[in-house]
């Protein structure tokens, strides 16, 4: 387990998961994400990253599948309506 403290005024911390190639993403905000199928490079490369919050935003946020790390789907409404 790795865990990373960016200086982002999005994100609050990452914790990835090398065996089960998880992301957890706490946000600022305090909502927490869990992504799956997350490759290694990714994290680093995210931990690396100028701007977190761009890369996130960029190559994680609709690229993986994210769940609200509580349980709920990431996106209720569309589920609703499909």
């Amino acid at each position: 387990m790795r865990t990373h403290r960016p200086a982002s005024s999005l994100i609050d911390r990452l914790v990835y998961d090398d065996a089960a190639h998880t992301l957890l993403v706490t946000f600022r905000a305090g909502r927490r994400y869990l992504y799956r199928d997350v490759p290694p490079s990714i994290y680093d490369a995210l931990v690396a990253a100028p701007s977190a919050g761009r890369y996130f935003n960029a190559e994680v946020r609709d690229r993986f599948d994210g769940a609200a790390a509580d349980g709920r789907r990431r996106y209720p409404l569309d589920e609703r309506a499909a």
